[in-house]
């Protein structure tokens, strides 16, 4: 800023000098003092530092680009950064209720199972014991609950018996391992050269059915009473007696 204004203070100067030269004052005239240049007056403001002053003769320098004057549009904002989660983990599977090793829940008495059964064992009369053969066959109407017919035949003894006992028997199959069970049937008991007899009865007993086994064994007690029952019977009126079980699941 100093530089800027005494080159201009001295242009001036410089201007008023050759003008005393170049016109010389008539004869007997006084000379006449060229007027001075008035001293700069004290309220002239200073020249500003915003932008430079040109040189004396030369262009005003451009001015500088105007980010608001751009004809070009603004630059667009970068895209948000997402971050890509990983799925969910899959629902955990159900799991499976103890089916004491069956293939389904209800394991050996599931719905639409069949048992096949052998009978062996022995028996007696106020008068023999026999050797008891059979066997029987059951449908699981429904998970436990099961309909069957089992027959039994009374041998080396006198009078030879055949029985026939139709009914009906529930397993509590929900119960893991040790399944409960509860029946009652119907019989009709065959007698060579003597009356028919005719029974109802109930059975109570437990099976057990190992995890992941096929074989399964079972045992309870029966009762039983003959209906029409005198005094003069060939057998016993009332009758309580144990049952075992074996099974194979296939």
């Amino acid at each position: 800023m100093s530089v800027g204004v005494t080159l201009l203070s001295l242009s001036l100067s410089f201007t008023a000098a050759a003008q005393k030269q170049a016109t010389p004052p008539p004869a007997g005239a006084s000379p006449t003092t060229a007027p001075s240049a008035p001293p700069p007056s004290a309220s002239t403001p200073a020249p500003t530092t915003d932008s430079p002053t040109p040189p004396p003769g030369g262009e005003p320098a451009p001015l500088a680009a105007s980010p608001l004057l751009n004809d070009q549009p603004p630059a667009e904002p970068p895209p948000p950064v997402t971050y890509d989660e990983p799925p969910p983990p899959p629902p955990p599977e159900p799991e499976q209720a103890d089916d004491g090793g069956g293939r389904r829940s209800a394991g050996p008495f599931a719905r639409g199972s069949v048992r096949l059964s052998i009978l062996l064992g022995t028996g007696y009369t106020p008068t023999e014991n026999y050797l008891i053969l059979g066997g029987g066959v059951g449908y699981y109407l429904l998970d436990g609950l099961e309909l069957g017919v089992d027959y039994e035949a009374w041998i080396l003894a006198e009078p030879v018996m055949h029985r026939l006992s139709p009914g009906l028997k529930y397993v509590f199959h929900m119960v893991p391992v040790i399944k409960p069970y509860i029946g009652g049937f119907y019989r009709h008991t065959f007698v060579n050269d003597r009356d028919d007899y005719d029974y109802l009865g109930g059975r109570l007993g437990i099976y057990y059915v190992p995890k992941g086994g096929g074989v399964y064994v079972g045992g309870g007690a029966v009762y039983e009473h003959l209906l029409d029952c005198t005094d003069n019977a060939f057998v016993d009126c009332d009758s309580v007696y144990p049952e075992i079980f074996v099974g194979v699941s296939f």
